[in-house]
Formats: structure tokens, sequence, C-alpha cells
């Protein structure tokens, strides 16, 4: 039996849009992000005294890349279980309702 999407649904009953904007709003944010952390790093100045802090630029834009990978994902354990940064991974993963054995 076929089924078409729902109106909440997008085709093929991919994400719905509005899911599908948050995306692509995350991973616009995350190359800005990504951007400035570049250019802050062709100064070498910035970099001797402030590596911590262009590392956690470049943290940020991977969450919000596992973030968007997330809210696209056909299957969200799957994406879950593909995210690179254990943190993320684990508060995630926590949020699904624990499997019946």
């Amino acid at each position: 039996m076929v089924t078409s999407p729902s109106p909440a649904t997008g085709p093929a009953g991919g994400p719905p849009p509005h899911l599908k904007a948050a995306a692509g709003i995350l991973a616009e944010l995350a190359a800005q992000v990504e951007a400035l952390g570049a250019q802050l790093c062709t100064n070498p100045e910035v970099v001797a005294h402030h590596i911590t802090e262009l590392q956690a630029i470049d943290l940020i834009a991977q969450k919000q890349l596992h973030l968007a990978d997330l809210l696209l994902a056909d299957c969200p354990h799957a994406a879950v279980e593909a995210m690179r940064i254990e943190e993320v991974k684990r508060r995630i993963g926590s949020a699904f309702p624990a499997k019946v054995a």
C-alpha cells in the first residue's frame, strides 16, 4: 500500500519543511562560524593567545552540523550513531525512549 506524505512531511516521507529550513540555518551558521575561526587563525598573535577559544569555535560549528544532520535524517538513531562528538551523541542519544528488551 502506497501512502502519500502528510502535509507535515516532505516528499517520500522526508523531513518536514520546517526541519529542513532549521537544518539549513544550522549549516549556514556552522559555515559562518568556521569562516570566522579561519579568519582569526590567519593572525599568529590571535592564535598564540586564543587557541582554546579558536578550538571552541570549531567545536561549535561541528555541533551545529551534527544537529543539522539529525534534523534531516531518515533514521535519527543512525544519525546519532554517526556523530563524532561524544558529548552530542550522548546527550541526543539519552533523549531517545529506552528500548524494550
